[in-house]
């Protein structure tokens, strides 16, 4: 595999310095940082559920047994699933199943029981979140409240989910820009694709995020992480990409890898071993400024 120009630095630290020094911490724009239209349509959506809890809630604090109470509530709703999915959401649970030591509880299966007239299903349920502190909740008075906090607070969770797609996003326009820019400058037809799998070896394969076909001689497989806390990818390098680099490079294939994110100021020795392993690595400002050029040097080689 080819060492591309721009990535031959005169020591691996000299890479890693200039890594973190062009560092893009994080994708997810501001006004995606907290869908607030999803937050509200969420909280309005389990509105009726809270005024059936607050109603609860004041019959125990009234002295009521909280899982009578409960189950006799419960069993006299046409459809329970809503109220018992919206105990789980005043806790921040938003799985529709329920796992404990010593629970195994699908919500939705459990729910048809109840409407389906099982008062024991009802009672089970109510002691599941007796014993899983849902009373603490249900005897507040701000339950609206607690419930937007809690969705709010959900929201750290979708946007570990959705950086990397963000990221994806912005490294897959940013290839299609480059290719284009290659193609003006060389005459050659560049074309890029997502997801597509590279054959090398015997019957063996890698899916890449993206492939760059420069004519009809080369093709550069695009691999692409984005990392907000430490993550995997250069312990992965260093154990298997070495054989992974081979095999591809047999294939005709060379392989760039486009990863960032504020994770890296965790695992900065990672990734100077990954990169003296596998030199064609890149974050998202420097492939912006070098690759269009290092694809350039790749065509004039082959």
């Amino acid at each position: 595999m080819i060492r591309l120009p721009s990535r031959e630095f005169a020591t691996p630290e000299a890479f890693v310095q200039d890594f973190l020094d062009t560092l893009t911490p994080g994708v997810i724009p501001r006004s995606d940082f907290i869908r607030w239209t999803q937050v509200e349509r969420k909280v309005a959506a389990l509105t009726p559920a809270l005024e059936f809890y607050a109603d609860l809630g004041r019959r125990v604090r009234d002295g009521r047994d909280f899982c009578s109470e409960f189950a006799d509530s419960l069993s006299a709703c046409d459809d329970p699933l809503p109220y018992m999915q919206c105990a789980l959401e005043l806790l921040g649970h938003t799985s529709a199943e329920l796992v404990t030591k010593q629970d195994d509880i699908d919500v939705g299966r459990l729910a048809r029981s109840v409407m389906e007239g099982s008062h024991e299903a009802a009672v089970a349920y109510a002691e599941v979140l007796r014993d899983i502190g849902f009373a603490r909740v249900l005897v507040r008075e701000d339950l609206p409240d607690l419930l937007l906090g809690i969705q709010i607070g959900l929201e750290t969770h979708r946007r570990k989910n959705v950086g990397g797609k963000h990221f994806t996003d912005e490294v897959g326009q940013l290839l299609l820009r480059l290719a284009r820019d290659v193609s003006a400058r060389t005459g050659v037809d560049v074309r890029v694709a997502g997801e597509v799998p590279v054959l090398y070896g015997r019957g063996l394969s890698k899916r890449v995020d993206f492939a760059i076909q420069l004519g009809r001689a080369v093709t550069v497989g695009v691999e692409v992480n984005f990392y907000t806390v430490p993550g995997s990818k250069p312990t992965e390098i260093k154990r298997s990409y070495g054989e992974l680099r081979e095999g591809l490079t047999s294939a005709g294939v060379d392989l760039i890898w486009i990863t960032d994110g504020k994770g890296y100021r965790g695992m900065q020795r990672s990734l100077r071993d990954a990169y003296v392993i596998f030199p064609n690595i890149y974050n998202l400002k420097q492939a912006e400024r070098h690759l269009a050029d290092d694809l350039v040097a790749l065509l004039r080689t082959t």
